[in-house]
């Protein structure tokens, strides 16, 4: 299955970390845990097949087609089996996606939502013309002009938030308690801050990150053992990075299968049980 990423310049580029662009030939299968980033994505299919999520903590599955904004997720949740065809899609930089989506980030957090139901009109034709580009360079194109005319000056992000995600290692152990410091705000008022912009508490965000700089070892060539990825993470142990792994991806470090190019995605067989009843029930109604 063939990736494409494009690093936007300015503006768009204080905003949005990469648009990519897949291609899918045939019918995915299997599902996917779709691990958490801490920050919000924008997918939009180049197909008009229905597609399927289900939030880890809900047996509530959301189906979308057309384009819909991935909030930042406290953990991950399960993409349904695919249809072939083309996807692209936005990565922003954390805390930045209200400035293009025009919505707070916090409104977006565990969340699922149409762009319809955020932009009208403007979605559907949006997607239509990503749909009619003859290839991906022209579709990045599109794509970034339409979401640079998006922008809404200013972005209103907090000087102490904006501070701490430009700070070393977010994923360090003391990531969290040297922001705390250097906003000079009491912690209840600095994580009211930063919950508002970014979405996430920062300790939890934190952890995230962590948890992903952890998956991009594990996932390397570096076949580091997990007690080495553990120390290197600011694991206190292997039991620790263990226990993080599978409350935030659902499963366990041997048992992460990660996609090729995508090391936020695991192949999964099956979704848990409970949203497969769920889903059977729904569709009876």
């Amino acid at each position: 299955m063939p990736l494409l990423r494009y690093h936007p310049a300015a503006p768009l580029g204080h905003y949005v970390e990469c648009l990519w662009w897949s291609r899918r030939d045939a019918a995915q299968l299997h599902w996917e845990h779709m691990l958490p980033s801490g920050k919000v994505h924008l997918v939009i299919a180049l197909h008009e097949h229905p597609l399927l999520c289900l939030p880890s903590s809900s047996d509530n599955a959301t189906h979308w087609s057309g384009a819909v904004v991935h909030g930042p997720q406290s953990a991950y949740y399960v993409a349904g089996p695919k249809p072939a065809g083309a996807v692209v899609g936005v990565s922003f930089r954390a805390g930045a996606a209200s400035a293009v989506l025009g919505i707070p980030v916090a409104a977006l957090t565990d969340r699922h939502l149409s762009l319809e139901d955020l932009w009208g009109q403007r979605a559907r034709t949006l997607q239509e013309q990503l749909m009619a580009a003859p290839d991906p360079a022209t579709l990045f194109r599109l794509l970034e002009q339409n979401l640079t005319r998006q922008i809404e000056k200013p972005l209103l992000m907090h000087p102490a938030v904006a501070q701490s995600l430009f700070h070393r290692a977010p994923w360090s152990s003391d990531w969290n308690s040297n922001v705390l410091q250097a906003s000079g705000y009491s912690p209840r008022h600095f994580i009211a801050l930063f919950r508002s912009a970014v979405g996430l508490a920062p300790k939890h965000f934190q952890r995230i990150q962590r948890f992903n700089q952890a998956v991009q070892l594990i996932a390397s060539a570096e076949r580091s053992s997990l007690a080495d990825v553990g120390a290197r993470c600011g694991y206190a142990d292997q039991a620790h990075l263990s226990r993080e792994f599978r409350l935030l991806s659902g499963i366990s470090p041997t048992q992460y299968r990660p996609r090729h190019g995508s090391p936020l995605h695991h192949e999964s067989a099956h979704p848990p049980m409970r949203q497969v009843k769920n889903i059977q029930d729904r569709r009876r109604e």
